[in-house]
């Protein structure tokens, strides 16, 4: 079990190594690539690993039900608490209900369960996206922007993944070849981009960063638990909802945090400090998961 957990969370934590010391010697403007990630490849990989996957319908709604009420139930569990991390609730809630499942959280899922677990990894994705632009800015704003949701490429993906691969629509290979060496670039860029992104922030609340990175990770097993006794996953499905609980905060709370001017200093030290506490947490996911 220790070499499959080592064999599991170790090409993540290189290549968000590589990431990190190459930003930090070269200093390099990745925004322009960021976005490409996000608004070509990212939708384009959701696209192609729906498409072509066949769907069992009861299966798919309970983990899509699971996964909702994860998000949900952990904040409402994570309120009460809030106060003990030493941040507001509205900057502790969406580090608690939020992870990264994107540049972590996909090629976590992938290395565990292979192929046959990109599509669960893609709906939590999809799902978690959907959220954190919709209730976890209102959670920090105090409104909902619906544009977020109509507008947002991933949303579309998903409806054209799902669709094709209902009516079992096929396209032909010399579009297929293309969109799927776009998508085998988006993993090991996002852990890339993920490491050059750690090498520029600072910690101002390591006090912070450590309670909230505990306090996170318990709410969150909590909130497994609970889950899989209501609605009992199993196999991949269960194993993802397991490891989506003890990934680190998604880097996107800071920039809502930034946005909204809500303790941006204390959020980007829960996020910080919550990638490096992942030391810990995604081995013991990965040993829950099996």
């Amino acid at each position: 079990m220790t070499l499959q957990i080592a064999d599991i969370t170790l090409p993540i934590f290189v290549i968000v190594f590589i990431g990190f010391i190459y930003s930090r010697k070269v200093k390099p403007d990745l925004a322009g690539a960021n976005k490409l990630i996000v608004d070509v490849a990212l939708p384009i990989l959701i696209f192609t690993s729906l498409s072509t996957k066949s769907f069992d319908a009861v299966a798919a709604v309970s983990f899509t039900g699971a996964a909702l009420l994860f998000i949900l139930l952990s904040g409402l569990l994570a309120l009460p608490v809030a106060r003990l991390s030493g941040a507001s609730w509205r900057a502790f809630l969406p580090c608690t209900m939020f992870t990264n499942v994107g540049p972590v959280g996909i090629p976590l899922i992938v290395l565990a369960f292979g192929a046959t677990g990109l599509a669960s990894a893609v709906v939590l994705l999809v799902i978690s996206n959907l959220l954190h632009f919709t209730l976890g800015s209102a959670v920090m704003s105090g409104r909902v922007d619906w544009r977020m949701v109509y507008a947002n490429p991933l949303v579309w993906a998903t409806v054209l993944g799902v669709t094709f691969s209902q009516l079992q629509w096929a396209l032909p290979t010399w579009f297929v070849t293309p969109l799927g060496m776009i998508g085998n670039v988006l993993v090991p860029m996002m852990l890339l981009s993920l490491g050059a992104r750690l090498s520029t922030s600072q910690i101002s609340d390591v006090k912070v960063g450590l309670q909230a990175s505990f306090l996170t990770m318990a709410v969150r097993l909590v909130t497994v638990f609970l889950i899989l006794q209501l609605i009992p996953l199993q196999g991949v499905e269960r194993g993802t909802l397991i490891l989506f609980a003890c990934l680190p905060p998604a880097v996107f709370n800071f920039m809502l945090a930034d946005k909204f001017q809500v303790e941006p200093n204390k959020v980007a030290s829960m996020v910080v400090v919550g990638h490096l506490a992942s030391l810990l947490f995604l081995p013991l996911g990965i040993w829950l998961a099996f």
